[in-house]
């Protein structure tokens, strides 16, 4: 099934009738969530995954001498937010994505704090628990490379999102992205990890590192290397979006285009099924997945930025104030 430039909306349409963009939407109080993944016109397979987690924390206090309502807990609601793109080919990648995305799903269901509040070690409580996050999935992706030698060799990329009070920690590991779209316009917030992205940095042109895009200088894989992971802290406020997507959009879309279909936008829904529409009229070369979330109202606020103060580097990477 091709595409070609003279192609209309209604064209893919009608190509799309037996592989259809089946976004999902989810409405919350305070954030609306839309995620899709399609593969593409070109593979026969989709090596994306995403997960999209609500978690709460609250204490209900069943007895006490002491008056109730000086004892109430207030509800603590978070979300995480992934999209993984696997490397390996065929089966292989899928497994590494989903691999990944198991790993965090697993490892966060295990944690009974998993809903982070700021404390005043804050800065070595997200590098701990972000060291921990990529030791899960490295451990889980050799013990998967192990038990099947056919695996050894895949790998993925990692981006994700935790939201909470009026603040996100974006975490990213290799060339999936995620940006902030604001009052200020699109932002890409992660930084690629391609040999392109360490030419640009040297100062070559952009048409000289195009043949490097894809190949990637960082990724989680199954050789049991340590993987530097960066971490990103953003301020949310009303109406800001957050979008987390694999290279088979940012390869054919624009930031440009990005930023205005979701200005225009009437959903979050609307917004991922015109994204991949762009991308698939563009030729659709690989799979696409995205996440985007908007935010409704302000969360309960906490004061990271007071908190974060100066950022070290660390083994997993650095927290990044952006």
């Amino acid at each position: 099934m091709s595409i070609d430039e003279d192609d209309t909306v209604e064209d893919l349409l009608a190509l799309s009738a037996n592989d259809p963009i089946d976004v999902e939407v989810l409405q919350e109080e305070t954030v609306e969530i839309s995620a899709v993944t399609h593969r593409g016109r070109v593979r026969s397979n989709n090596e994306d995954q995403f997960a999209v987690v609500r978690r709460t924390r609250s204490g209900v206090v069943l007895a006490s001498s002491i008056d109730n309502k000086k004892l109430a807990h207030e509800d603590r609601t978070a979300w995480l937010m992934c999209v993984a793109d696997g490397l390996g080919g065929e089966v292989s990648g899928e497994v590494a994505s989903a691999t990944a995305v198991q790993s965090i799903l697993d490892f966060a269901s295990e944690m009974s704090n998993w809903i982070m509040q700021p404390t005043e070690d804050l800065q070595l409580d997200i590098a701990k628990r972000v060291m921990l996050y990529s030791q899960a999935i490295k451990r889980d992706l050799r013990a998967k490379a192990e038990k099947n030698p056919d695996l050894d060799g895949m790998a993925t990329t990692l981006t994700a999102a935790y939201v909470y009070g009026d603040s996100a920690l974006i975490v990213n590991v290799g060339d999936s992205r995620s940006y902030l779209l604001g009052d200020e316009g699109l932002r890409q917030i992660t930084r690629d990890h391609t040999v392109a992205q360490d030419l640009l940095d040297a100062g070559a042109s952009p048409e000289s590192t195009r043949a490097y895009g894809n190949v990637l200088t960082r990724c989680f894989g199954t050789d049991g290397e340590p993987v530097p992971v960066d971490v990103f802290h953003v301020k949310l406020s009303v109406n800001d979006r957050i979008l987390l997507c694999s290279d088979g959009l940012t390869d054919l879309v624009t930031d440009q285009e990005i930023s205005e279909l979701i200005a225009n936008a009437k959903s979050t829904g609307d917004a991922c099924e015109s994204l991949v529409s762009a991308a698939l009229l563009a030729g659709g070369r690989d799979n696409i997945t995205l996440v985007l979330a908007r935010m409704l109202k302000s969360m309960v606020p906490l004061p990271f930025n007071e908190l974060l103060g100066e950022i070290e580097e660390t083994d997993s990477g650095a927290v990044t104030k952006v």
